[in-house]
């Protein structure tokens, strides 16, 4: 697919302007060449970040506006192709209200979809931040156990996907005739709905590339880490968390669980 340049905006909840400060809710992306709209928007019913970053008098207030907002760009959308008006620019145009878009950016991509959902990890759900630290030791756990039972060899750094379709980077894929996917993902956050919004991140990254047809579900493991149990509201929402990713056939196993990790990998 010939890559195309591409405008985006990222959508911002800022209900105090007094105080300047907002949340990054959703993305919005335009193709000038095929006048092609996308967004992503977060979803109301996750407005935990939006109460906790402000108080929850603004829950009632984000949920109204998201749904008044989404109806607005699906109305937008369904206009783009058949009229000669600058709907992207009269949609971002600064104003003073509740929802802000940032300044125009330019990159080029081949996927609008995903490079939606792209910057949606990036610029909402903190991407970036999930790697480093824990994630990091789990990998060198994962790799010294793979090493110890004789599996490193089979079991390598890579991407799944097609870059001008989807793709997503794994630490350990094993390319053998039964493709496997062991994916170290930490559970330890310091909120419910950055727990919440890490799980849901990687569960949709999964299912999009099984819906591409790349991949299955049951041939990903995610070996966790779990929040302490004494940790009443962070254990609660990782047990749902878990009960939803299971859900979707993936298989999930504490990353001590060190003879459930090498039975998959050895399968």
């Amino acid at each position: 697919m010939k890559k195309q340049v591409c405008k985006y905006s990222i959508i911002r909840f800022q209900p105090y302007p007094e105080t300047e400060e907002f949340a990054n809710i959703g993305i919005v992306l335009f193709v000038p060449a095929t006048k092609r709209l996308e967004f992503r928007l977060l979803d109301s019913k996750h407005h935990a970040r939006i109460t906790n970053f402000f108080d929850s008098v603004c829950k009632p207030t984000f949920i109204q506006t998201s749904k008044v907002l989404r109806a607005e760009i699906e109305r937008i959308k369904g206009f783009m192709g058949h009229t000669d008006i600058d709907l992207y620019s009269e949609l971002v145009r600064e104003r003073e209200d509740i929802i802000r878009f940032s300044g125009n950016r330019a990159l080029f991509c081949s996927d609008p979809v995903a490079m939606v959902n792209q910057l949606f990890e990036h610029y909402v759900h903190r991407s970036f931040l999930t790697e480093p630290g824990y994630e990091d030791k789990m990998k060198r756990q994962v790799r010294d156990l793979l090493n110890k039972y004789k599996l490193g060899e089979q079991y390598k750094e890579g991407r799944i996907g097609e870059e001008d379709k989807y793709e997503v980077n794994f630490p350990f894929i094993n390319l053998a005739a039964k493709q496997s996917i062991i994916k170290p993902i930490h559970f330890k956050h310091t909120k419910p709905s950055q727990l919440i919004d890490h799980g849901l991140s990687w569960l949709g990254k999964i299912q999009q590339l099984h819906k591409l047809g790349f991949i299955a579900p049951e041939q990903v493991l995610f070996a966790y880490k779990a929040p302490d149990d004494n940790q009443k509201k962070l254990y609660d929402a990782f047990s749902e968390i878990k009960i939803q990713i299971e859900g979707g056939g993936i298989v999930m196993e504490d990353v001590n669980n060190q003879g459930e990790i090498v039975r998959f990998a050895s399968i």
